[in-house]
Protein backbone atom coordinates (compact mmCIF):
# COMPACT_ATOMS: atom_id res chain seq x y z
CA UNK A 1 0.00 0.00 0.00
CA UNK A 2 1.26 4.02 -0.69
CA UNK A 3 1.59 5.74 2.28
CA UNK A 4 -1.55 7.79 1.08
CA UNK A 5 -3.40 4.97 0.60
CA UNK A 6 -2.50 3.85 4.08
CA UNK A 7 -3.37 6.81 5.48
CA UNK A 8 -7.09 6.72 4.23
CA UNK A 9 -7.00 3.67 5.44
CA UNK A 10 -6.42 4.53 8.96
CA UNK A 11 -9.03 7.54 8.91
CA UNK A 12 -11.63 5.62 7.90
CA UNK A 13 -11.09 3.28 10.81
CA UNK A 14 -10.78 5.92 13.28
CA UNK A 15 -13.86 7.09 11.84
CA UNK A 16 -15.50 4.01 11.97
CA UNK A 17 -14.66 3.68 15.80
CA UNK A 18 -15.76 6.80 16.49
CA UNK A 19 -19.27 6.04 14.19
CA UNK A 20 -20.03 2.93 16.28
CA UNK A 21 -19.73 5.12 19.64
CA UNK A 22 -21.52 7.36 18.33
CA UNK A 23 -24.58 4.98 17.11
CA UNK A 24 -24.37 3.27 20.65
CA UNK A 25 -24.73 6.89 22.23
CA UNK A 26 -28.17 7.62 20.73
CA UNK A 27 -29.63 4.39 21.68
CA UNK A 28 -29.70 5.78 25.70
CA UNK A 29 -30.27 8.80 27.80
CA UNK A 30 -27.36 11.34 27.81
CA UNK A 31 -26.75 13.60 30.71
CA UNK A 32 -27.14 17.34 29.62
CA UNK A 33 -23.24 18.66 30.66
CA UNK A 34 -24.05 22.71 29.91
CA UNK A 35 -20.14 23.06 29.90
CA UNK A 36 -20.04 20.76 26.79
CA UNK A 37 -23.14 22.63 24.95
CA UNK A 38 -21.35 25.98 25.71
CA UNK A 39 -18.17 24.87 24.37
CA UNK A 40 -19.40 23.58 21.24
CA UNK A 41 -21.36 26.32 20.52
CA UNK A 42 -18.19 28.41 20.55
CA UNK A 43 -16.46 26.61 18.81
CA UNK A 44 -18.62 26.17 15.96
CA UNK A 45 -19.82 29.98 16.11
CA UNK A 46 -16.41 31.13 15.89
CA UNK A 47 -15.59 28.43 13.27
CA UNK A 48 -18.36 29.30 11.21
CA UNK A 49 -17.65 33.57 11.81
CA UNK A 50 -14.08 32.73 10.10
CA UNK A 51 -15.45 30.98 7.39
CA UNK A 52 -17.89 33.59 6.35
CA UNK A 53 -14.90 36.53 7.03
CA UNK A 54 -13.28 34.66 4.61
CA UNK A 55 -15.85 35.16 1.94
CA UNK A 56 -14.81 38.64 0.38
CA UNK A 57 -13.05 35.89 -1.66
CA UNK A 58 -15.95 34.02 -3.07
CA UNK A 59 -19.65 36.24 -2.30
CA UNK A 60 -21.60 32.94 -2.74
CA UNK A 61 -20.34 31.76 0.59
CA UNK A 62 -22.85 33.76 1.83
CA UNK A 63 -25.97 32.69 -0.11
CA UNK A 64 -24.63 29.19 1.09
CA UNK A 65 -24.27 30.52 4.95
CA UNK A 66 -27.71 31.78 4.84
CA UNK A 67 -29.43 28.73 3.34
CA UNK A 68 -27.14 26.09 5.17
CA UNK A 69 -28.26 28.23 8.77
CA UNK A 70 -32.00 28.58 7.96
CA UNK A 71 -32.19 24.27 7.00
CA UNK A 72 -29.72 23.95 10.45
CA UNK A 73 -31.62 26.05 12.89
CA UNK A 74 -35.06 24.49 11.64
CA UNK A 75 -33.69 21.15 12.36
CA UNK A 76 -32.42 22.04 15.50
CA UNK A 77 -36.03 23.34 16.67
CA UNK A 78 -37.99 20.15 15.40
CA UNK A 79 -34.85 18.07 16.90
CA UNK A 80 -35.71 20.02 20.36
CA UNK A 81 -39.11 19.34 19.76
CA UNK A 82 -38.83 15.10 19.60
CA UNK A 83 -36.33 14.93 22.33
CA UNK A 84 -37.69 12.57 25.25
CA UNK A 85 -36.30 14.05 28.71
CA UNK A 86 -35.94 12.56 31.68
CA UNK A 87 -34.59 13.88 35.10
CA UNK A 88 -32.83 11.99 37.72
CA UNK A 89 -31.31 13.16 41.33
CA UNK A 90 -31.44 16.86 39.68
CA UNK A 91 -30.13 16.21 36.69
CA UNK A 92 -31.38 16.59 33.20
CA UNK A 93 -31.09 13.56 30.39
CA UNK A 94 -32.24 13.86 27.43
CA UNK A 95 -32.59 11.22 24.02
CA UNK A 96 -32.29 12.58 20.41
CA UNK A 97 -33.92 11.44 17.75
CA UNK A 98 -32.50 8.85 15.59
CA UNK A 99 -33.08 9.62 12.60
CA UNK A 100 -32.24 13.25 13.10
CA UNK A 101 -28.68 12.72 14.72
CA UNK A 102 -28.21 9.85 11.67
CA UNK A 103 -28.80 12.45 9.26
CA UNK A 104 -26.40 15.38 11.15
CA UNK A 105 -24.01 12.26 11.55
CA UNK A 106 -24.04 10.95 7.58
CA UNK A 107 -23.77 14.41 6.68
CA UNK A 108 -20.78 15.51 8.19
CA UNK A 109 -19.12 12.03 7.39
CA UNK A 110 -19.99 12.03 3.83
CA UNK A 111 -18.95 15.46 3.50
CA UNK A 112 -15.71 15.36 5.35
CA UNK A 113 -14.76 11.85 3.72
CA UNK A 114 -15.00 13.62 0.15
CA UNK A 115 -12.67 16.19 0.85
CA UNK A 116 -10.33 13.88 2.61
CA UNK A 117 -10.56 11.69 -0.83
CA UNK A 118 -10.12 15.43 -2.91
CA UNK A 119 -7.54 16.46 -0.60
CA UNK A 120 -5.46 13.21 -1.34
CA UNK A 121 -6.16 13.65 -5.13
CA UNK A 122 -4.88 17.36 -4.91
CA UNK A 123 -1.73 16.92 -2.97
CA UNK A 124 -0.39 14.56 -4.96
CA UNK A 125 -0.27 17.41 -7.63
CA UNK A 126 1.80 19.76 -6.01
CA UNK A 127 -0.90 22.80 -5.76
CA UNK A 128 0.25 26.13 -3.70
CA UNK A 129 -1.35 25.67 -0.26
CA UNK A 130 -3.92 29.01 -0.95
CA UNK A 131 -5.12 27.43 -4.13
CA UNK A 132 -5.88 23.89 -2.57
CA UNK A 133 -7.42 25.58 0.14
CA UNK A 134 -9.79 27.81 -1.92
CA UNK A 135 -10.70 24.84 -4.51
CA UNK A 136 -11.46 22.67 -1.27
CA UNK A 137 -13.08 26.06 1.32
CA UNK A 138 -14.80 28.93 -0.66
CA UNK A 139 -14.90 26.81 -4.21
CA UNK A 140 -17.23 24.48 -2.78
CA UNK A 141 -20.88 25.37 -2.44
CA UNK A 142 -22.12 21.71 -0.70
CA UNK A 143 -19.47 21.72 1.91
CA UNK A 144 -20.47 25.47 2.81
CA UNK A 145 -24.14 25.04 3.02
CA UNK A 146 -22.97 21.35 4.93
CA UNK A 147 -20.98 23.15 7.44
CA UNK A 148 -23.58 26.12 8.42
CA UNK A 149 -26.45 23.51 8.48
CA UNK A 150 -24.27 22.02 10.82
CA UNK A 151 -23.03 24.73 12.62
CA UNK A 152 -26.14 26.47 13.17
CA UNK A 153 -27.68 22.84 14.28
CA UNK A 154 -25.46 22.66 17.22
CA UNK A 155 -25.85 26.27 18.06
CA UNK A 156 -29.29 26.43 18.32
CA UNK A 157 -29.72 22.93 19.67
CA UNK A 158 -27.08 23.68 22.40
CA UNK A 159 -28.47 26.61 23.45
CA UNK A 160 -32.37 24.98 23.30
CA UNK A 161 -30.67 22.74 25.54
CA UNK A 162 -29.31 25.05 27.92
CA UNK A 163 -32.66 26.81 28.36
CA UNK A 164 -33.65 23.17 29.15
CA UNK A 165 -31.43 22.52 32.03
CA UNK A 166 -31.69 25.78 33.53
CA UNK A 167 -35.95 25.58 33.93
CA UNK A 168 -35.16 22.16 35.06
CA UNK A 169 -32.70 23.06 38.02
CA UNK A 170 -34.76 26.09 38.60
CA UNK A 171 -37.73 23.82 38.95
CA UNK A 172 -35.80 20.66 40.91
CA UNK A 173 -34.47 24.02 43.44
CA UNK A 174 -37.75 25.53 44.13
Amino acid sequence: MTHNVWQLFMIGIIILICMIIRMNRMRRYQLVRPVSLLMRMYVFGFTALILLSEGWQNHSIFIYAAIGMIFGSSLAVHAYQTIRKKEENGRLYVKTSKWIESFILCLFLSRFAFKLVELTKHSMTKIDVIELYQHIVSDDALTMLSFFLLAAYYIVFSYHMMKANKRSTHVHHA
